[in-house]
């Protein structure tokens, strides 16, 4: 690659911080998730610029144009990897039922819900066998767009959004209203996977996804080369991010107006958990997933904010996200001049291709169900409460001060243990409780500890546990104020 000079000659090749990052060999909060590059010529060299790999899904996209210091550039072209373009390609299928994701396979049903695999109701596909990781873009300058180019180009690009959990970190929750109606089902996956796949451009119906010359890696037709045999057909760029999800599934939403019923909800209930957990509109984002049926939010700042996993902890929770909501949607305070929504309540930038659907008054009756509404942890098939009597069955008969630590945890709602009285082999010890995903194990000392020799057990078993696995020991003892000290589980 002779384009570039200087500072810039490492951005083509091998740049072993960046590949020890990409790999995770390297601490994240160094090395934030690598945006996607574009190149741009300049002189006898050029000029990298830098977006999201979400942006530069869109703005890095074949026959897209870059505006760069005054100058108009457009995509021609992504960078040929050493193995070839053949060697990147992914065969990938996903669900448009639920936007459940899957590698490699093509199953006939939806391993997260069970709905059959089959194109949605645009025509796109859901089965794809050339779908190409986004990579380094290289672009030219244009003095001049036609104007077909220009009405193709103004209408964007189908680009679908598909997630798929990590393995054994899913939690599941039910929001119920006062008299039993079920309104949500929530499912929080920590670090799971999101995939944004470009299929192509809107206005281009004839054809799915991209041409691109596997061997130049010039997008579309080559007019200069007759030889087709390098010319790749059905192209699909894709870019993928790790991150927090919590996936709602909505229960007994009215027929009339659905659609629109959904897009206000979308947008009330991103907006109220903000403003009850103060983020900043950049650190959770939605969107709509299976023709409406679930919502996917994410956490999107870097690292995540770590406020998801907590929408399922309190009974409580959706109470204080529903009154946030009725004050942000002017109920509680008349706003004379919002007909159906304004840029004080619902109405943004972000959302103004959705500005026609959004309508606040839709969803008032089903804000106030929420507003008496309570959280029904699920442990393992399990609610709250019958995950509590099985912790109490499992605890040791000889030791009241286990169910009375358990009793506390559970009347003030923190998160319940996974399991009491759970041998970890690597350590050969057997803690009271243990939160196996936080990695965290109490002891609840009582009187039986008092003992200086059995003292002096317990902390050979703790240090042991300590020194031999990743659980991080917090004891209580019966004769100290371990109320104070049980605050910590507020953070689990």
């Amino acid at each position: 690659m002779g384009h570039n000079q200087g500072r810039s000659h490492s951005e083509f090749e091998f740049y072993p911080y960046r590949y020890f990052a990409a790999e995770g060999f390297l601490p994240g909060f160094n090395f934030p998730r690598l945006p996607v590059r574009a190149f741009i010529p300049a002189g006898e060299g050029g000029d990298f610029i830098s977006r999201p790999r979400t942006v530069a899904l869109r703005e890095f996209a074949p026959s897209n144009i870059v505006y760069y210091e005054g100058s108009k550039f457009m995509v021609t072209k992504t960078k040929v990897p050493v193995g070839g373009i053949e060697s990147e390609y992914q065969r990938v299928s996903v669900c448009f039922s639920c936007g459940y994701f899957h590698e490699s396979d093509f199953p006939d049903t939806c391993q997260n819900c069970n709905a059959e695999i089959k194109p949605d109701t645009y025509g796109n596909l859901a089965r794809l066998n050339r779908v190409l990781p986004m990579e380094t873009a290289i672009a030219r300058r244009r003095e001049r767009i036609t104007c077909d180019e220009e009405e193709r180009l103004k209408y964007g690009y189908k680009i679908t959004t598909h997630f798929r959990y990590d393995t054994q970190k899913q939690e599941s929750a039910n929001v119920q209203a006062a008299d039993g109606t079920p309104l949500l089902k929530l499912t929080y996956g920590a670090t799971a996977k999101i995939w944004r796949i470009n299929r192509g451009l809107k206005k281009n119906t004839e054809e799915r996804g991209f041409k691109l010359d596997a061997k130049t890696g010039l997008w579309g037709d080559n007019k200069n080369q007759p030889s087709t045999e390098n010319l790749h057909t059905e192209v699909n760029l894709m870019v993928d991010d790790t991150c927090n999800i919590l996936v709602i599934e909505l229960l007994n939403v009215p027929l009339e107006n659905r659609e629109a019923f959904i897009t206000t909800l979308q947008y009330t209930l991103e907006t109220s958990i903000q403003a009850v957990y103060k983020l900043e509109a950049d650190e959770l984002d939605s969107e709509r997933l299976g023709e409406g049926k679930y919502l996917l939010f994410w956490e999107a700042a870097e690292g995540g904010a770590g406020v998801l996993s907590q929408l399922l902890e309190q009974p409580t929770t959706f109470q204080k996200i529903a009154n946030a909501a009725l004050d942000i949607c002017h109920f509680l305070e008349p706003k004379e001049s919002c007909v159906q929504a304004c840029y004080e309540c619902l109405l943004s930038y972000r959302n103004q291709f959705d500005h026609a659907l959004i309508n606040r008054h839709l969803i008032k009756p089903w804000l106030e169900q929420l507003l008496e509404s309570q959280v029904i942890r699920q442990f393992k098939g399990l609610s709250r409460d019958e995950q509590y009597q099985k912790l109490l069955a499992q605890t040791d008969s000889n030791s009241n001060f286990e169910r009375t630590v358990l009793q506390e945890i559970y009347q003030r709602g923190y998160k319940l243990p996974d399991a009491a009285q759970e041998l970890i082999p690597e350590a050969n010890c057997k803690p009271d409780f243990i939160y196996k995903e936080q990695a965290v194990a109490i002891f609840c000392d009582g009187s039986i500890h008092d003992s200086p020799n059995q003292r002096k057990q317990d902390q050979i078993e703790r240090d042991n546990l300590r020194y031999n696995s990743d659980y991080t020991v917090l004891t209580l003892r019966h004769d100290e104020d371990w109320q104070a000290i049980l605050v910590i589980l507020a953070d689990v």
